[in-house]
């Protein structure tokens, strides 16, 4: 610490600008005058996140030492600075009463998903003031499906209670775990019919159940929507009437849906058509066609001729098909000459059994989802991308394919893994040595032996940061030669997180090769 109080302001705001909020309020507060002065400053508490994260990266509550020396003295001190919390379930009535927070307008409620919370959001709440006079912003997560779903009883809809609860918010999100969207809780149904349903909404990013779901809010009095951003857990067919008003106001549509939909062409089509004063469109879709992709030529001719003002439009889709007549060059063709593209990737998949896909992006990547390509990726540099899914059922990645992917992929973190064929060509692992310098988290699923054998051998691949794996046992003991084998210690030598699909009991030895793991 005496060599960090030896620092000028500037370097030691650098240095803790590497830290977590958790990381800096517990190491730093208390420790001098200097620091103190330095970590009250209006940078540091205008917003503050009051959450830790365990060992599998899981919000959790902050330490009770740490906490307590935040409610009592550190948070009444800067309460007039502070105008975002991002809070936790477990601390946030504490964290709340330590202050009046004046300038508070924005809310952060991480894994919100304990029913113990219901009481701070009803008429009976010691917090109520607070939330309908001065949150304008609220974003609600439920990331863990193990948990009971946030604030509401059975025969409640958490749209319509948050706008009761929040009646100014301007700007709303919400996101939740698969496993919730498809209860009734989150439907858009009669009771988010009303006026005052988040009347003043300018930006709404949502994930809802259905494609029904998103007409109801569109249909509903959200007069001053400009942003909307919805993720749709199945996109079917509309069981609907539907108003097809022109929607004028929207400059930012997003919509995203992992699973695949064959109404594309039915209702998400004409949807998107409504939104005639669109600037910027985001669509990542996984639509089943009868014989031709969606390309280039498809959306100048049936989006933005009817979108004048498009500025920008950032996509990832994948076609099926049952026949092609389509050639990877004639779908990269058709995106040229039109600056609203951007870069695109594309390349064509053709299934064992007669189907076909085919697979577009735009550069750069700006989706939230991970990207996920197959062994038919063709290159290019996409630096931007931190997280990555490789996923193919009919065809191996062979050594050369992620000597690729390291090169389109220099900054990789996190690399998810699917694909029990075996390799090939298993003798071409020991020409070239791939490095992955910035991967720290590997996740090998529903994979072939020779993956972990590809990555954790180092004279085939080098991982110098990787600190979590998650793998078979057994595929573990056979590639490490029962945690002996050298030639597996270099990319081990950082593991501190070792997540597998079942239960060991670990020996001695298992623990001397890796000694970091907790």
């Amino acid at each position: 610490m005496a060599c960090l109080e030896d620092l000028p302001d500037e370097l030691i705001i650098f240095i803790w600008n590497k830290l977590s909020t958790v990381e800096l309020l517990g190491s730093f507060i208390g420790v001098n005058r200097r620091f103190d002065k330095l970590i009250r400053d209006v940078n540091y508490t205008r917003s503050i996140e009051l959450i830790d994260k365990n060992l599998n990266q899981k919000y959790c509550s902050l330490p009770d030492p740490l906490l307590n020396q935040l409610c009592s003295y550190f948070l009444p001190e800067i309460q007039e600075n502070i105008e975002c919390l991002t809070l936790e379930p477990h601390s946030m009535e504490r964290i709340l009463s330590a202050g009046q927070y004046p300038h508070l307008y924005k809310l952060i409620l991480v894994n919100f998903g304990h029913q113990s919370t219901r009481r701070y959001f009803t008429d009976q709440s010691p917090f109520l003031d607070l939330f309908k006079q001065k949150v304008t912003c609220l974003k609600i997560s439920i990331d863990d499906a193990k948990l009971k779903l946030l604030l509401v009883t059975e025969n409640e809809n958490l749209y319509a209670l948050v706008s009761f609860i929040f009646p100014q918010l301007t700007d709303f999100t919400f996101t939740c775990h698969p496993f919730w969207r498809r209860y009734a809780h989150l439907t858009i149904d009669e009771s988010c019919q009303s006026s005052s349903f988040l009347r003043n909404i300018v930006n709404l990013s949502i994930d809802v159940d259905t494609l029904d779901d998103c007409f109801r809010l569109l249909g509903s009095r959200l007069n001053y929507l400009r942003e909307f951003i919805i993720r749709i857990y199945k996109i079917q067919p509309s069981t609907l009437v539907i108003d097809n008003k022109v929607l004028h106001n929207l400059r930012c549509f997003s919509l995203s849906s992992s699973k695949t939909t064959s109404a594309y062409d039915s209702s998400i089509l004409p949807l998107l058509q409504r939104m005639i004063s669109l600037e910027k469109l985001m669509l990542n879709l996984s639509v089943d066609r009868t014989t031709t992709f969606l390309d280039g030529f498809h959306f100048k001719d049936k989006i933005f001729s009817y979108m004048t003002r498009l500025q920008r439009f950032d996509f990832e889709i994948e076609t099926f098909i049952q026949s092609n007549e389509q050639t990877n060059v004639e779908i990269q063709a058709s995106f040229s000459g039109d600056s609203r593209y951007g870069q695109v990737i594309s390349y064509i998949d053709y299934n064992l059994y007669g189907d076909v896909k085919c697979h577009i992006f735009s550069l750069p990547y700006t989706m939230n989802e991970t990207l996920g390509i197959s062994s038919h990726f063709s290159e290019g540099f996409i630096p931007n991308v931190r997280s990555l899914t490789l996923l193919d059922t009919n065809y191996s990645f062979e050594h050369q394919f992620f000597m690729k992917i390291s090169q389109s992929f220099p900054y990789l973190a996190r690399l998810y893994i699917v694909n029990s064929n075996a390799q090939k060509n298993t003798d071409s692992n020991q020409s070239t040595i791939i490095e992955f310098p910035y991967l720290n988290k590997l996740t090998l699923l529903i994979s072939h032996l020779d993956y972990s054998e590809q990555f954790l051998v180092d004279t085939n691949i080098r991982l110098l940061r990787l600190s979590h794996l998650t793998i078979s046992y057994e595929h573990l003991v056979i590639v490490t030669e029962h945690f002996t084998r050298d030639a597996t210690r270099r990319n081990c030598a950082q593991l501190n997180y070792i997540d597998f699909f079942e239960q060991a009991v670990h020996s001695e030895g298992f623990y001397r090769y890796f000694p970091l793991l907790k």
